[in-house]
């Protein structure tokens, strides 16, 4: 019996072992791409083989502020997302609302026809963009960009907001209808708190997608509407390696920042709809 205990838990020693190993693999996997971007954004003279730079620096962001006119795209990218959201938000909270709260003859398929833009390659999806905006005439304009945008962001909005909206206690409605206040009164001091939490997070996930986003982009912008995704690849396209590493952690530090947020200020279950307890 002593044997095989201490069999037993060598078994799940080494059974734990392995678990830590893959993890710690899968960790590299992710990691070590970013940690290259980052010593090659500091690097200086980091040619052949060698594993490390053998001198660090800032030039390459100071060469990516100034000469790639970094502050002038960032506030294009900004203003871009910003609008993709708010469009985003507009859009999802009537949808989710139906979808969430009432029943839709056929609502899969309704669903799908949102979810399509997601579904198929978005250089597919561009050319049909672009070939009608140049005939609307939004090409290089943050509304064209933004309106580009909306058909990848409004599915997540709409997808967030009408978990929410479903998860919604009917108790809770029905008590405010019971003390008297109207469906106005109810929307504004009962909906609204209770949804708060997936409206930031549908807006969130939207602008981070917008702030990311470059193949809509490249189909649709111009020289007065390059955001930072698209300012990166041609960076890269023009041999600036260093450059662009520069540039793509500058791309990512608002992304992580957004992540962020979202874990401290954004519940799970609120996320999934969890106020059938309030």
């Amino acid at each position: 019996m002593t044997l095989l205990r201490r069999y037993l838990q060598a078994l799940w020693s080494a059974r734990k072992s392995l678990v830590y190993v893959f993890l710690l693999c899968f960790a590299l996997l992710i990691y070590m791409p970013f940690l290259m971007i980052v010593l090659k954004s500091f690097g200086k003279g980091w040619f052949g083989r060698l594993w490390l730079p053998p001198e660090l620096t800032m030039h390459w962001y100071k060469f990516a502020t100034e000469v790639t006119n970094i502050p002038e795209i960032t506030k294009n990218t900004l203003v871009i997302a910003t609008l993709a959201v708010t469009m985003a938000t507009l859009i999802a909270i009537p949808t989710g609302w139906a979808f969430g709260r009432r029943r839709i003859p056929g609502k899969e398929l309704w669903m799908s026809m949102i979810l399509l833009p997601r579904m198929i390659p978005p250089i597919a999806y561009g050319l049909g963009v672009a070939q009608i905006f140049y005939r609307l005439h939004l090409i290089d304009t943050h509304f064209g960009v933004a309106l580009a945008h909306l058909a990848i962001c409004a599915p997540y909005a709409i997808l967030v907001l009408s978990a929410t909206f479903e998860g919604l206690d009917e108790r809770v409605l029905e008590a405010s209808s019971v003390c008297g206040a109207s469906p106005w009164r109810t929307f504004l001091h009962v909906i609204v708190p209770l949804i708060l939490p997936g409206i930031l997070s549908s807006m969130l996930f939207t602008f981070t997608t917008s702030y990311n986003e470059f193949t809509l982009t490249l189909m649709t912008y111009g020289k007065d509407t390059v955001t930072l995704p698209v300012r990166t690849y041609i960076a890269l396209g023009e041999g600036y390696w260093e450059v662009t590493s520069a540039m793509s952690i500058m791309l990512v530090i608002p992304s992580l920042l957004v992540l962020f947020l979202i874990q401290r200020q954004v519940a799970p279950e609120k996320l999934l709809g969890g106020f059938k307890g309030v």
